[in-house]
């Protein structure tokens, strides 16, 4: 059994997104577990923050108490846009051997450059520009589609 941690910045703000997340978790826990972490945003509230500094901060709390056996993949628009087949592959073997795959979303200001070169692996979820909610939402049914993909379910047809 997979194991999904999602560490990501924000919290979910409207009942649509978490009638979402939560549909997508159930539907993810006959095959896998998943974990959700939210965490605080770095401006702390600023209209116009420091960009540098919440970058960093927003960093130090995603690898915040996170095991040094995890594989660590970043949600990055530069990162691999892959088909979902190709990406339940990727999954696979990104998790063999039980270990823990830890999906990092960035909040609204996006990473930290040194967050991005220390990830094991980026990955986008297309060309366009999605709010980090809705990317949470995304990569949820396409975790969902990978579980059935692997197990050979007909959701993803």
């Amino acid at each position: 059994m997979h194991h999904f941690l999602l560490r990501v910045i924000g919290s979910s703000q409207s009942d649509w997104q978490r009638d979402a997340i939560t549909e997508y978790l159930t539907k993810l826990k006959p095959f896998t577990k998943v974990d959700v972490v939210e965490l605080p945003e770095g401006h702390r509230g600023s209209a116009k923050p420091d960009l540098v500094r919440t970058r960093k901060d927003e960093t130090e709390r995603l690898f915040h108490n996170l095991s040094k056996d995890v594989f660590i993949v970043a949600l990055e628009e530069q990162g691999k846009n892959l088909d979902s087949v190709t990406f339940a592959n990727t999954i696979a073997n990104w998790s063999d051997q039980g270990r823990t795959v830890a999906f990092f979303i960035a909040g609204s200001w996006g990473f930290d450059p040194a967050l991005v070169k220390h990830a094991h692996a980026t990955i986008s979820l297309g060309k366009q520009t999605l709010p980090h909610l809705l990317a949470r939402i995304v990569l949820l049914e396409q975790l969902y589609r990978t579980e059935t993909i692997l197990a050979g379910k007909t959701y993803h047809k």
